[in-house]
């Protein structure tokens, strides 16, 4: 059976993709890495040819992109195409309903991570993609309670190359979670990472909103990872949440706000406490910023995420039993 992956361009992406090949025993003839906010476009420009299965993982749905995205899934299973959607993020009813009306098998679970859903509905048995999952889910959804993650995590991320990512997701279909090219992976990301860490602060800045502390910052080059730089940045400051911003797109991290709210308000969505939505700086900040002078596009990313905090307002995040 021939078929294409479409999954995030992070560790769960890597994951869901190597978790479903374990299940099915073939891996992908094409394996497509995207975000969110892109995935609308890459359905555009997408045409079927030998494989007639899509498996799209770890991306959720933004309320800016659901009409493009219905329209060209259409078009596709129209065409011939067996379409499965596996994904953990929130998603309006309204939205599986439609897509399962146009023949989409929709594979939805907030209680896990992307690769978790893949593992639960296709391969519940397989002992290494168990590993692979919970290792995933660790740090995908905060949990922080399986180590292996966290170095997964850093080997994975260390590169951003595609082919990197492909790479690991061959060898977990291969079923090797670890080896001796991960450790020396791991080793050089950990010492870059920790070296990073001291220079965070240029890039930072300290807000406060409706009496609750904020961290907005513009995105550096190499480690640490948003994930990680969030969470030192919210240690350091006190702050409650994380906004960074690239130019290109806006991304929200907490441990007790539901900055959900704040992605959808801009377009976005995600998790409760780790969203993002596309956000595109003014082009002479852009510019600016990739030039080196960060400070017009930090001011710029303030401006908005306390228009938008104060707008939407701070809501403390309330976990429910089934999370």
């Amino acid at each position: 059976m021939k078929w294409v992956a479409i999954v995030h361009n992070d560790f769960d992406g890597t994951a869901s993709a190597a978790v479903y090949a374990r299940a099915v025993g073939e891996l992908p003839t094409s394996l497509l890495f995207t975000e969110p906010t892109r995935l609308g476009k890459l359905l555009q420009g997408f045409e079927l040819r030998d494989a007639k299965r899509i498996v799209i993982a770890d991306l959720g749905i933004n309320a800016s992109t659901f009409d493009v995205i219905l329209k060209e899934v259409k078009r596709l299973v129209s065409q011939g195409a067996e379409i499965q959607w596996f994904d953990h993020h929130v998603w309006k009813e309204e939205w599986k309903k439609a897509l399962s009306e146009v023949g989409v098998q929709v594979y939805h679970d907030t209680t896990t991570c992307g690769a978790g859903v893949v593992h639960k509905v296709m391969n519940p048995n397989d002992e290494v993609s168990e590993v692979i999952a919970r290792a995933d889910c660790s740090v995908d959804i905060w949990l922080h309670d399986y180590p292996l993650g966290e170095k997964l995590r850093r080997v994975i991320e260390n590169r951003r190359e595609f082919e990197w990512k492909r790479h690991v997701m061959e060898k977990f279909f291969r079923g090797v979670v670890w080896d001796e090219e991960f450790e020396r992976v791991l080793i050089e990301t950990v010492n870059k990472e920790l070296k990073g860490y001291n220079g965070l602060k240029d890039y930072a800045r300290v807000i406060e909103v409706n009496g609750v502390r904020g961290v907005v910052a513009v995105r550096w080059k190499g480690p640490p990872d948003i994930s990680y730089a969030s969470q030192y940045l919210m240690a350091r400051t006190g702050a409650k949440f994380y906004a960074s911003v690239n130019g290109k797109s806006i991304s929200f991290r907490s441990s007790s706000i539901e900055v959900r709210r704040f992605a959808e308000a801009l377009g976005g969505g995600g998790h409760p406490l780790a969203a993002g939505a596309g956000l595109k700086a003014p082009l002479l900040k852009y510019v600016l910023y990739k030039l080196g002078y960060r400070k017009p596009m930090l001011d710029w990313a303030v401006k908005v995420v306390e228009e938008t905090v104060r707008k939407v307002g701070i809501v403390e995040y309330q976990k429910t039993k089934a999370q």
